[in-house]
């Protein structure tokens, strides 16, 4: 696996879960190169980001097409 920001080596780390959702290890992805972690609650938070992230663009893309009528303004 690659590392998204740096293209790094990614391998596979073991973490002490400081929050205390009933896990006390969490598995998860660690870069060799920029030490950037990933593991399954990161992930899922990312994709979600993103997907209100595309739904925002689309909006916005939709009320910036819209076509404006003209006003002749006399001097």
């Amino acid at each position: 696996m690659k590392c998204h920001r740096c293209d790094g080596l990614m391998v596979v780390d073991h973490f002490i879960d400081i929050e205390n959702t009933g896990h006390l290890w969490l598995c998860g992805w660690r870069c060799v190169s920029c030490g950037d972690v990933v593991d399954a609650e990161i992930m899922q938070q990312r994709h979600m980001q993103r997907s209100r992230l595309g739904r925002l663009t689309r909006s916005l893309t939709r009320k910036a097409r819209k076509t404006f009528d003209l006003v002749k303004l006399s001097a």
